[in-house]
């Protein structure tokens, strides 16, 4: 039973990760926390550097269950018009891993005293690795996953836009805008492994309850043809902007409970369970998802922010 769970788990990641019938991109539990990882619009929409790094364990107890890890940066610059950023990643499905970097840019748009438009680019590089050695085949002669390490780097982009106050943001975006072929073997073209294009939209607001309690629902939908749309939602409680709590429901899939904390205006630690609701539930202790990040502000922006 084991085996069979595993073989149908490899199967599956082949499909997803690879030819592209299903979401490609990673999952965050927490996109609220850092709206760069999926949109580049967002990019320096604060008023303040800041680094993360964000490490994700999806359905812990099942064998090749899918690693996340990534490092980001980013922040404004020319008096907050603008912003930059990067990120690097590791994306590791059973014996296929997603690797790259990608750098970001963005230009804020003031509409108003209080609305702005963040709209960004960005550009980078994936390669995406096959062991075959961990893949049992029926047929050992199968050119397209021989016993063999297989590797591929393609450029990729994105774009995004970000509108935004202090009480409320929606966005939109779209990354492998480029939609690139997998061509890992020059000799066999008719491959249908690609870069799909996704869809990303989310919005949310601020509700202040009291001087020290704000409610903060938001929502997000993500679209990758032919796959239905996925929704989730969620809802934070935040306290004093120094500990909140939190929870969230992915549409047939899980139900999420988070907890962060913020450390003297500088120091973020935001931690998520995904408890799953779907027939994989059976197989599987739940998710976890942990992330650390470092805000770089100026004297006055932390006196701003303490009050």
């Amino acid at each position: 039973m084991h085996d069979m769970k595993k073989t149908i788990l490899v199967l599956a990641t082949i499909c997803i990760s690879v030819v592209g019938w299903g979401q490609q991109l990673p999952q965050y539990s927490q996109f609220f926390l850092n709206k760069t990882l999926i949109n580049p619009g967002a990019t320096g929409t604060e008023d303040y550097w800041e680094a993360q790094a964000t490490n994700r364990l999806q359905w812990v107890g099942i064998t090749d269950a899918p690693r996340t890890h990534v490092l980001s940066a980013n922040g404004p610059i020319s008096d907050y018009k603008m912003g930059l950023g990067g990120k690097v990643f590791v994306d590791v499905v059973g014996p296929t891993r997603r690797t790259g970097f990608s750098f970001s840019y963005s230009y804020k748009l003031k509409l108003s005293e209080t609305l702005k438009l963040g709209m960004g680019l960005s550009f980078g590089g994936l390669q995406y690795t096959t062991d075959g050695s961990q893949i049992l085949l029926k047929d050992p002669n199968d050119v397209a996953l021989s016993g063999q390490l297989q590797s591929i780097f393609v450029p990729d982009a994105g774009v995004g836009f970000h509108l935004y106050s202090d009480d409320f943001y929606v966005g939109i975006s779209m990354p492998q805008i480029i939609g690139n072929k997998l061509q890992f073997f020059d000799h066999y073209r008719n491959t249908e492994a690609a870069l799909e294009r996704h869809m990303f939209a989310y919005a949310g607001y601020k509700f202040k309850v009291t001087d020290d309690i704000i409610v903060e629902p938001a929502v997000l939908g993500k679209w990758v043809d032919p796959a239905p749309i996925a929704f989730e939602g969620n809802l934070r409680v935040i306290y004093q902007d120094f500990v909140w709590v939190g929870a969230s429901y992915r549409m047939n899939d899980a139900v999420v409970a988070m907890l962060g904390v913020n450390v003297n205006e500088s120091i973020v630690f935001a931690y998520s369970y995904d408890m799953a609701t779907s027939d994989i539930k059976t197989a599987t202790s739940g998710s976890h998802e942990l992330m650390i990040g470092i805000r770089f502000r100026k004297p006055s922006n932390i006196q701003r922010a303490a009050k």
